[in-house]
């Protein structure tokens, strides 16, 4: 009897509490009142932060130097212009095999072939055009294969341009050495602040690249360069990054 007593109780004032729900409900329509919802914070909020960029070099010796070597050839017409062109090219890229250059590291560019016209507008004759590309990977041989290029009667020459193999073990160096000159920036600024510098939010590259020199550039008649003196220098590999860091 107790129970069934307290749950008709119960019942009563649920009902009472729903009808004053609604009438409040049905009062705050009809003269026009809005409430507001209040939320509290995310507990993931933004941190506090500070932002700084770095950059990090790092050098390496180059084992890998690429060079170009141009032919050309006139003719009074297209086709003979172009068999002449390609005899030249098979001349190079023989004396480049000779000179120590795989046949996988040698390769044809830039072929074209453009008519010739006299004062009239007349044509007169084709010139035909292209370059034999060499991947030089044992540099104590890249004077020799600038020599046996130019005895094969090469018109142009250009390069060397040089390159690593091998350069991420290189590229993480300048990674990290980029982090840390990021950090010692954002400690300066959190100590003129008056706080510190926290664990690392995000990182963004800006971006970098080996920066080497351009050792040797020419036209040249065939024998004119039999022993160009070379040296590879130095790679500089480069890490530009924008770290934000956390303040404490």
């Amino acid at each position: 009897m107790c129970a069934a007593k307290w749950e008709g109780i119960l019942g009563i004032r649920i009902q009472r509490t729903a009808i004053v729900i609604a009438a409040l409900t049905i009062a705050l329509a009809t003269t026009g009142c809005t409430t507001k919802v209040v939320t509290a914070p995310a507990s993931n909020a933004s941190l506090n932060t500070v932002t700084a960029s770095g950059s990090g070099t790092v050098s390496a010796v180059p084992d890998i130097a690429v060079m170009s070597f141009g032919v050309s050839a006139s003719s009074s017409n297209a086709k003979s212009a172009l068999d002449s062109v390609s005899g030249k090219a098979t001349k190079v890229s023989d004396a480049l095999k000779k000179a120590g250059v795989a046949d996988k590291d040698i390769q044809t560019q830039n072929i074209s072939i453009y008519p010739q016209n006299d004062s009239t507008g007349k044509v007169t004759g084709y010139q035909a055009s292209l370059t034999v590309s060499a991947k030089v990977r044992d540099l104590s041989k890249l004077s020799s294969v600038i020599g046996a290029a130019s005895s094969a009667g090469v018109d142009s020459i250009s390069g060397p341009t040089f390159s690593i193999s091998e350069d991420a073990p290189y590229t993480d160096q300048a990674v990290q050495k980029a982090v840390d000159d990021a950090r010692r920036k954002a400690t300066a600024m959190a100590k003129a602040a008056g706080k510190s510098v926290g664990a690392v939010v995000s990182m963004t590259d800006n971006g970098g690249s080996p920066v080497g020199p351009i050792a040797f550039s020419s036209n040249l008649a065939a024998g004119a360069a039999k022993a160009v003196p070379v040296q590879p220098g130095q790679l500089d590999v480069t890490s530009n990054l924008t770290v934000v860091f956390e303040l404490k």
